[in-house]
């Protein structure tokens, strides 16, 4: 079992929990937990008093989830931000996905990965202050070597994250072409001298600002019309949408501005990368493709997050970027974007021309 440096240090913060995970999406509720909930009856305190607990699930795109009230809430919520069920029955009597989260698990064929998600405030508080350290396969293969790379370059201070995601995809398209991908050739890859010719090369290569940041606006939108529609993340995504809706090309000092207020989080943003590539770039089973579609969602996700903290940040009379507003909106757009896989590849496919996209268009993206 391989798990980064912080994953023991979460605890849960319950009724202080400023975004909590018991409202405005899909609580699965697995087999197990669905045939013992036929049997429990709810505690008092449950509004609508139903004959059992599993009454109070529903059918949604295809599994079953708690069903939500009419404030998009666990109908278990109470007041305080307190769980009724474990307030009553203890913490067994939760489903896996409420027991397990925010943390997640990844079963490869010689060892298991546990991570935490970056939908829960209290994560993101564990990220802020100091780079995070992830554990190495003890005898690595080349894509698991690969993944170790890029959380090197994310983590290296010396380079913006905007450059060094821009390397990683290179280096991802051109193994790709090369097939077969070996340890040797990954090394070459990322060596001090491959990177720094890429380094200078990349330098060069002319992306307007104003053409990335009109590009991620439109790529908010679209991540956002679903759940602007289902009423969902009103109080965050209505005045975002509001500002993407009046967007303008933004001129040299507010944007000159708006990175010095986001380089304060430069740590909090490099773990938050660097925690995403540990656990979404490389899943079980995956080929090179599957890593170079997963670092594109990555990406859309880091630019998507950075789109929202500059319109906020461009609003009239907004003049400082708070900690708390970046932690939100994190938690959000995190919540936004954490499809499953199968939804990932279908969005790039529908979305996109070709769901593997070139370097022209993920530099377009991540801008530099």
């Amino acid at each position: 079992m391989l798990t980064p440096d912080y994953y023991n240090k979460f605890t849960c913060i319950a009724d202080k929990c400023p975004i909590t995970c018991c409202k405005e999406w899909k609580i699965a509720v697995d087999a197990d937990t669905n045939r013992r909930w036929k049997k429990l009856l709810p505690p008092d305190t449950v509004p609508e008093c139903r004959k059992n607990l599993r009454a109070y699930t529903t059918k949604k795109d295809g599994q079953r989830v708690i069903g939500l009230d009419a404030m998009h809430r666990c109908p278990f919520l109470d007041d305080a931000k307190l769980c009724r069920l474990v307030s009553a029955y203890g913490d067994s009597v939760l489903s896996e996905t409420c027991a397990t989260f925010p943390r997640e698990y990844h079963t490869f064929h010689d060892h298991k990965e546990g991570m935490l998600m970056p939908c829960c405030p209290a994560v993101i508080d564990l990220w802020r202050d100091t780079l995070l350290d992830f554990p190495l396969v003890s005898e690595p293969d080349a894509l698991f070597l690969i993944r170790a790379s890029i959380i090197n370059l994310i983590q290296d201070t010396n380079i913006s994250i905007e450059e060094a995601l821009l390397e990683s995809f290179y280096i991802l398209s051109e193994l790709a072409k090369n097939a077969p991908i070996t340890i040797a050739k990954v090394t070459e890859y990322f060596s001090l001298s491959s990177l720094s010719e890429l380094r200078a090369a990349i330098h060069d290569v002319e992306l307007p600002a104003a053409d990335t940041w009109m590009e991620c606006n439109e790529l908010l939108q679209d991540l956002s019309v679903n759940y602007i529609g289902e009423g969902l993340y009103a109080p965050y995504l209505n005045p975002l949408i509001t500002l993407a809706e009046q967007f303008t090309v933004p001129d040299d000092e507010r944007l000159i501005d708006f990175n010095k207020q986001l380089h304060t989080y430069d740590i909090l943003f490099r773990n938050y990368v660097a925690n995403e590539i540990f656990s979404d770039l490389l899943m079980p089973e995956d080929t090179i493709d599957d890593m170079l579609l997963h670092l594109e969602w990555i990406a859309m996700e880091y630019a998507s997050i950075r789109q929202s903290l500059f319109l906020l940040c461009s609003a009239e009379g907004a003049n400082h970027l708070s900690y708390e507003t970046v932690r939100d909106y994190i938690v959000i757009l995190s919540r936004m974007t954490g499809y499953e896989d199968a939804d990932i590849r279908e969005y790039l496919e529908n979305s996109f021309a070709s769901p593997i996209w070139d370097w022209g268009y993920f530099a377009l993206v991540v801008g530099k």
